[in-house]
Formats: C-alpha cells, structure tokens, sequence
C-alpha cells in the first residue's frame, strides 16, 4: 500500500472533513473504513426504490459550521442539496391533540396562544433571552477548549454580562430538561414540546446540563427550519468523498484497520486486518473512541497507564433502536392532517414518560413506551420514494444495551436479534395510537436494533447512537476524557475526532475542522 501523509481511519463525517482540509493543503492522505458503505453514522441505504438515512438526518449544525460557511458552494457542485422544512417539529398527545413549532414566528405565537397566553409569551422572552446570551456563548462550540481562543470568549462574555450576567446564564444552562421547562412554561404539553431535545442525545429530563441542548435546538429549529439532505444524507457524504478525491486524497472502504502502529512513542501508520501496511508521515487520525483505541487498535503497553485507566472509565449512554418504514400513502394523525407536514414529530408523551423511559433503561428494563422521533422525511424531499409514497424515520430512545426483563412481561429477555421485531411491534403500536392508519399503509420495515448499530459501527458501543455519554464529567473541557480535549492523545502524531471528542454528539463537523487547522 503506498506511503501517504495522513492515514485517517473511520468515514464518519468529521473524519472525512479532515481528510478535505487537509487534502487542500497538500497533504496525501487516505481513508480507510471498515464498512462497505461510507459515512459512519451519517449514511443511506436505497431499498425497493425507498432511500433511508440509517442513523442520523437532520443537518441542520452542518449547515451553521464553519466548514460549510467556507466550502459551501463546491459541496453543492459536488451533488449536495439542503431541503428546509417550514414545519420542522411537533409534539402529538394521547388525547388525539398536538402543539407544533413553525419556522413563521408570526403564525408559531399565534399557534401557542390559542393553546396557551402564558406560555406564549413565555416563548417569545425565551427568544428573546437566546438572542441576548447565544452570541456569546455560541461560538464556543465551535473552538477547542481549553484554548487561548475560547479563554478570550470567556473574557467578552463577562465584559458584555457582568459576574450577575453570567451566574444568571449558568445557571440555566446546568439545569436539568426538566427544571428548564418548569422555569419557561406552564402547561405540561408545552413543557413536552421542549424537552424530548434533549433525548437527542442522554440528556433525560432529570440530568444536570441537560438544559444546553432543548435550549439550543428548540429556538434554533424554529428559526432555521428543520434540514435534510435531498436524497438522504449519502449524498452529503458523497460531495465530501468527492472533495477529497478531487484533492489527491483515497477513500477505501471495506478497509479494516486492525492495530495503529507505533515506533517509539509516535504512530507512524496502520496495518489492516489484511494484513496491509498503510505508513502516514504526518499524523494517524481516529474518527474513533478511546474504548476503541485502548482495546482494538493500540498496545496497550505502548500507551501511557493514567490514559488506559481513564479511557476504560469512558461511559456511553443508553442504546437507539431504528425503525424505517415504507409506506404506500402518508399518514393519517389523529391530531389532524397539518401533523402530516412536520419534519419531526416527538411522541413522548409527557415529560414524565420520558423520565421512567430513561430509568427504565439504564436498569436493562425494556421501556414500556419509549419515545419516537418520527421523521416524515419525504413531506419535504419526494426523491427519497417512489411517486405518491412515502418513507417513515423512526428513533426510538432510549433503550438498553442488554435486556435483562420487560416492563410489561410480554417479551422474554434475551439478545436484541432475538427481541427485535417483537419490540418494534411495540413501537409500531404507540404509534398507531397517534396514526391509526400506519398498519394499512405500511408495506415493510426494517429494524436496527441497538446491537445492529454497534456491529455496522464499534463506535456506537450499547447501541448509544451518539458515542458516548455528554453528562456534565464527560462533556466540554472533560471530552472523550480529563487533559486530552483537544483531539490529542499521549501517542505522538495520533489525533482524535468525532462524536466522542468536543463538541460531541451531532453532525457539527466540527472537530474535523478544528484538527485540520492545528495540523497546518
């Protein structure tokens, strides 16, 4: 195999956005993944004319990312293109109702009034308070900390907000879901609109800093409108491999790399389960995490002890089942045929559902109703089925990664390939209860259960979708683990990106971006 630059291993995203930048700069680099099909967890699969992003779909942090802003119009050149939702998402209730957000401020106030004053006027001062405060805090997800760069941040906020300012903003941003909706909203259907964001990612109602991410997507989904790939997320994807390709750069799949070679404290290639040599001159990059770096890929002995024994206590958080369906005519919701148009609707129901759901889960308890983000992709992109059909996202949250009872005593405990389908009745059930007509309309599906995540991708350990936990000790400065924040590792020239380092979780691609800086 020929000698390269930089050798990055794993097509997630942020990998691939390193591999660009770098590749830009003169840099032969290559990338080799383990599946066949790119992309890690951002990828699409085309079945019986229906095209389903396994995993992730929503783009809308790729498209405020820096590295978009800069490459924008040649990843559009390259087959790329952003639908946008003006209903981007929703929250359906037992009782036949529902409460949707819409990109038009105007007609959203209006919406909430007639459901609520109160809370009505409480979404317009927390707009307006997100004006006030994302300004300032905002840009620092999209900076290495620590860093000089993000001290200076620090520094504006506390000229701009005063000690009082500041207290005031930290202290909602460490709120819990819960204790965030409970300051802003009255009506418990209003609180259950806000919340399930934060089940996105593992932050359940009742964990601490659990605020950022509710606060964050509910305002800024409103604003931006809710954004798909046209096509599915493949093709994002696919303008990024052609960026690289059109720079020099390889992109192999079906390329298992099977130890990180290391020559006195510097990685200075890969070897594949092949039994190929890849030697990188420059830098070896991991869109990996530190699980997989200490058990997989690295000799231990090679590694410096205090790393091993932290990236051992690396946590991740509950496990994602996917459920995809195709369906012959859309859906019909009980809370009316608007509810047909929005990108995303959550079905919780309520706030306290989600808070068993989560217990339930990390307890090896299957949920008896866990949530459903429903995405009702097609309402905006028809491309991704045939003429008058439609296709059906579902992400059920949260769920163990081995199951030792049912709450309902109804399936028997045993490995997620045995369980699966008779789980995914479950979900297929909750959700006939809000679309009765989902049974008649559907004509297949297919499950992912949290143990087919993990074995189409080891980053996704358990199932957990966003790999690895973001509760406050393993989150900002603190990510993948203490003193290694900033995509380095104790190995010289070995670097880490991805959903495990900061920013974390999300198609932010913003690690890969900030790490090609550092190495040019």
């Amino acid at each position: 195999m020929e000698n390269v630059d930089v050798v990055v291993i794993g097509s997630g995203h942020n990998g691939l956005v390193s591999a660009f930048m770098l590749a830009e700069k003169g840099f032969r680099v290559l990338v080799l993944e383990k599946a066949d099909l790119p992309g890690g967890a951002s990828k699409s699969v085309e079945a019986n004319g229906f095209v389903h992003d396994l995993y992730a779909m929503n783009i809308g942090l790729f498209l405020g990312s820096q590295f978009y802003e800069e490459y924008k119009e040649e990843l559009l050149e390259h087959g790329f293109e952003p639908v946008v939702s003006d209903h981007p998402y929703a929250s359906v209730f037992p009782d036949g109702t529902g409460l949707g957000i819409y990109q038009d401020r105007e007609k959203t106030y209006q919406t909430l009034s007639a459901f609520s004053q109160g809370d009505a006027d409480s979404w317009v001062r927390l707009n307006d308070y997100f004006d006030q405060t994302a300004p300032y805090f905002m840009p620092l997800m999209q900076m290495e900390l620590p860093s000089f760069e993000a001290g200076k941040q620090f520094w504006k906020m506390y000229r701009h907000f005063k000690i009082s300012g500041l207290l005031q903003l930290g202290s909602q941003l460490l709120q819990s879901p819960r204790e965030f909706v409970d300051r802003w909203f009255t009506e418990k259907k209003m609180k259950s609109l806000i919340v399930p964001w934060g089940f996105h990612l593992d932050f359940a109602p009742d964990v601490s800093n659990g605020a950022v991410f509710p606060f964050l997507e509910s305002v800024l989904n409103q604003r931006n409108g809710m954004a798909f790939s046209r096509g599915g997320i493949g093709q994002l994807m696919n303008s990024l491999i052609k960026g690289i390709e059109k720079r020099g750069g390889v992109v192999r799949t079906g390329a298992d790399v099977d130890e990180i070679l290391v020559e006195d404290g510097k990685a200075v290639g890969v070897k594949l389960t092949s039994g190929e040599i890849a030697y990188a001159k420059k830098a070896v990059i991991g869109n990996v995490t530190p699980t997989q770096l200490i058990t997989r890929l690295l000799d231990q002995k090679k590694i410096d002890s205090s790393y091993v024994e932290k990236a051992k206590n690396y946590q991740y958080g509950p496990g994602t089942m996917m459920v995809h369906l195709e369906l012959d005519s859309p859906l019909e919701w009980k809370a009316g045929e608007e509810y047909g148009d929005f990108a995303y609707i959550h079905i919780g129901p309520y706030v306290e559902d989600l808070s068993r759901t989560y217990t339930q889960s990390l307890n090896g308890v299957l949920p008896n109703s866990p949530l459903l983000v429903v995405g009702q992709p097609t309402t905006i992109d028809a491309s991704r089925a045939p003429e008058g059909k439609h296709t059906l996202w579902i992400q059920v949250r949260a769920l163990p990664a081995s199951v030792k009872e049912d709450s309902l005593g109804e399936i028997a405990p045993g490995g997620w390939e045995d369980i699966k389908e008779a789980y995914a009745e479950r979900v297929l059930d909750k959700l006939a209860h809000y679309a009765p007509n989902v049974r008649e309309v559907l004509s297949h599906k297919i499950v992912l259960s949290p143990g087919d995540l993990e074995a189409d991708n080891p980053n996704l350990v358990g199932g957990d979708s966003v790999s690895g936990s973001h509760h406050l000790h393993q989150n900002y400065a603190f990510r993948p683990v203490p003193g290694y924040s900033r995509y380095h590792t104790p190995i010289k020239n070995l670097y880490m990106v991805g959903a495990a380092t900061w920013p974390g979780g999300g198609l932010n691609a913003t690690s890969g971006y900030l790490l090609a800086h550092k190495l040019t």
